[in-house]
């Protein structure tokens, strides 16, 4: 697949991810314009935390995501042993560690290295599904939809909310800090309704 094919790919995922999890906002049309005019710029930012991520958890995501393709788990050892970080037990056993796997350094290195691989593979549909592999020219990024997709509807509450007290702003209207953009959207509109019936 071409740099353009994994793009769309992941964009088109993330769309309607977020889209599913906004069906209940009143303006869909809204929604939908600023995820499809900002989703580039979320997975840009995300890019941009893999690449300076710590070294170690780039090795992590590159594994869990090549080892949930893999047919068994004998596929998993080797694609485990063919990074350098894990020729140290004592970085599989952090690895393991990280996982959620009982391991200690009274376990031999095969030891350990089964039982990670053993994990992997026994969760493989999860962590498939969990990680997608988005190439930009000769660079492989490890991204989670789930994160890009929890950041860019933050993104878009964020945004409403400043706009809502922005609004609010203007009417003279007091808003708590911890109001929501709906919260502030009903004080505004009871507010011009209230002003509407004095009027009348």
């Amino acid at each position: 697949m071409d740099e353009r094919g994994y793009k769309e790919n992941l964009r088109r995922m993330i769309l309607e991810m977020a889209q599913k999890e906004l069906e209940s906002y009143v303006s869909q049309k809204g929604v939908q314009k600023y995820f499809e005019g900002n989703v580039d710029k979320i997975i840009n930012e995300n890019i941009k935390k893999v690449s300076q991520g710590i070294g170690n958890n780039k090795t992590y995501l590159r594994v869990l995501k090549k080892g949930s393709h893999q047919e068994n788990a004998s596929s998993v050892v080797k694609v485990i042993k063919s990074e350098d970080l894990f020729k140290s037990k004592n970085e599989l056993i952090k690895f393991a560690k990280h996982l959620g796997i009982n391991a200690n350094m009274k376990s031999s290195y095969n030891q350990t290295l089964r039982k990670v691989a053993n994990h992997i593979y026994s969760n493989k549909d999860e962590y498939s599904k969990r990680y997608f592999s988005y190439k930009r020219g000769s660079d492989e990024y490890i991204l989670e939809p789930e994160r890009i997709k929890t950041d860019l509807i933050e993104s878009y509450r964020s945004k409403t909310r400043n706009d809502m007290r922005s609004i609010a702003r203007l009417l003279d209207l007091k808003v708590e800090d911890d109001d929501s953009a709906e919260e502030i959207r009903k004080k505004v509109i009871n507010y011009i309704m209230k002003e509407k019936l004095v009027k009348k």
